[in-house]
């Protein structure tokens, strides 16, 4: 059992741990999917699991499985990068009436640094601007 997803809300995630009532992150996130020199989808739905390393993105015209691909997931509009990850399309659902159309995206080599990080970001445990030393 996941402990923790992170699920956008048009442009805002909520977090939804296992036990206790959802939180909200208290700032909006987007994340940008890069498909060599376009941006494929844009500050689209999506559902992320750090623990895991994935993020299943809602998109009506995924990219085929396999597909290796660059993630930002930002802060607009100023475009703040919290963090660039690489990933590839692990699965693609296209069909489904149950469930929505979409890619789930493994990350590739991203640290548990990184990934420590990133979660504390999103949870509101990390200041945005660091203090200069």
């Amino acid at each position: 059992m996941y402990r923790k997803f992170f699920f956008d809300k048009g442009g805002y995630l909520q977090l939804q741990t296992g036990s206790g009532s959802p939180g909200i992150v208290p700032f909006p996130v987007c994340l940008a999917i890069r498909f060599g020199d376009d941006i494929r989808e844009e500050c689209p739905d999506f559902i992320l699991n750090i623990e895991q390393s994935w993020v299943f993105v809602r998109t009506t015209s995924p990219l085929p499985r396999g597909t290796t691909l660059l993630m930002h997931f930002y802060i607009p509009p100023e475009d703040k990068l919290l963090a660039e990850v690489k990933g590839r399309v692990l699965t693609v659902n296209r069909e489904s009436a149950i469930y929505p159309k979409g890619m789930l995206i493994k990350f590739g080599v991203f640290s548990l640094q990184e990934t420590a990080l990133l979660e504390k970001y999103l949870e509101g445990n990390r200041p945005l601007l660091d203090k200069m030393a």
